[in-house]
């Protein structure tokens, strides 16, 4: 019983962990105040992203490494 307690929480912290926002949504988040610009040439209008590949995005902008 315990062990479907706790894969219900992962469960939950995965759904949690994949919410998707568009650029628009993105580029009003605090979490991203400083990086309008960045959104707004790195992302495709009207498509959603998780906050991990955005921040994926960004890193490999700023490295230098966009192919």
């Amino acid at each position: 019983m315990e062990t479907a307690g706790k894969d219900t929480v992962t469960a939950n912290k995965n759904k949690t962990a994949e919410m998707l926002f568009t650029k628009e949504q993105l580029k009003r988040s605090q979490k991203f105040a400083n990086r309008k610009d960045l959104l707004e040439i790195l992302l495709e209008d009207g498509e959603q992203y998780p906050i991990a590949k955005v921040e994926q995005v960004i890193t490999k902008f700023m490295k230098g490494d966009m192919k």
